[in-house]
């Protein structure tokens, strides 16, 4: 199977500090990410265009095992960590595309 990169806009919300965002991504949201089965690598990249956020890019061993496997999470362990995701910014899935190995 054809691994599976997956971008997301992360948008602040106006009353939300940018460092604040920062600090949650690298201690709660990019290790529970990496921690599930599939997920081969996390990358959070500064700025996105020109909107006040962060992007986040993530690598699947396949598309079929990132929809599974985060189905899996987001309905389970990490419906916590969403709901406080949702308190610092909008999260917004701009790419899901099939990584080609030419």
């Amino acid at each position: 199977m054809a691994k599976s990169r997956i971008f997301y806009v992360v948008t602040l919300r106006s009353n939300v500090k940018k460092k604040d965002v920062k600090k949650f991504m690298e201690k709660e949201w990019l290790p529970a990410i990496r921690g599930i089965p599939g997920c081969l690598a996390v990358e959070f990249l500064e700025t996105y265009q020109d909107r006040a956020g962060y992007c986040v890019s993530e690598l699947w061993e396949s598309q079929e095992v990132h929809l599974k496997r985060t189905d899996e999470f987001w309905g389970g362990d990490g419906k916590a960590l969403m709901k406080k995701m949702g308190n610092y910014a909008n999260l917004e899935t701009i790419w899901n595309c099939t990584v080609l190995d030419v």
